[in-house]
């Protein structure tokens, strides 16, 4: 297997491995929940209870202060009732040409994983808004997981300006993206700061 495969390979295993992480953290938490509520039940005994359901698939767990949307004005934003992120797994997304699967989008994965840590902490530090381990990982899972839209998007606009070469149109799409990346996460340091500066 070449270098290329292995990169591949090592991107989509980091991949699992955040998302698996992400989730046993999240059912760890839901566990503690269920614990408190169980000893709040014990106490209030007076009280029957019958029965008690949890369903889970009416959950809605909100992760962050506010959410991470790359390339979205605040004036999309408005119009959008329910933005829904999707899984970040190019298999989702029959509809992109299949040389963006092989090469542009886990390229982009390996950028985010790989540079996203260093420029989400870099400019945490810059507009002095404290950033920890768990808010970086959820901003890195929700970069991974608009990028495929995000590839259609600038494969579009590539074409509307009448790009032909296959590379060059692959490398419009990676600066436009990566340069999205850093504006979005300037814009949203820029604003959580702002806003912790209202209270």
């Amino acid at each position: 297997m070449n270098m290329y495969g292995w990169n591949n390979n090592y991107n989509y295993v980091y991949e699992l491995q955040q998302i698996a992480a992400n989730q046993n953290q999240q059912i760890k938490l839901l566990e503690e929940r269920i614990n408190e509520l169980e000893k709040q039940i014990q106490a209030n005994s007076g009280t029957s209870i019958d029965r008690i359901e949890y369903h889970f698939d009416q959950l809605k767990i909100e992760r962050l202060e506010g959410t991470l949307h790359i390339g979205l004005s605040p004036q999309e934003l408005a119009n959008i009732d329910d933005l829904n992120i999707p899984n970040p797994t190019v298999q989702n997304n029959p509809t992109l040409p299949a040389i963006y699967q092989q090469s542009l989008i886990p390229n982009l994965y390996g950028f985010v994983n790989e540079q996203g840590p260093a420029i989400i902490q870099r400019l945490s530090k810059q507009y002095n808004k404290p950033v920890d381990k768990r808010l970086e990982g959820d901003m890195i899972h929700d970069m991974l997981g608009q990028i495929p839209d995000r590839v259609k998007f600038y494969d579009k606009e590539a074409r509307e300006q009448q790009m032909t070469d296959p590379s060059q149109i692959e490398s419009y799409i990676a600066d436009q993206i990566k340069k999205e990346i850093y504006l979005s996460l300037e814009r949203f340091m820029a604003k959580s700061n702002t806003e912790k500066g209202e209270d």
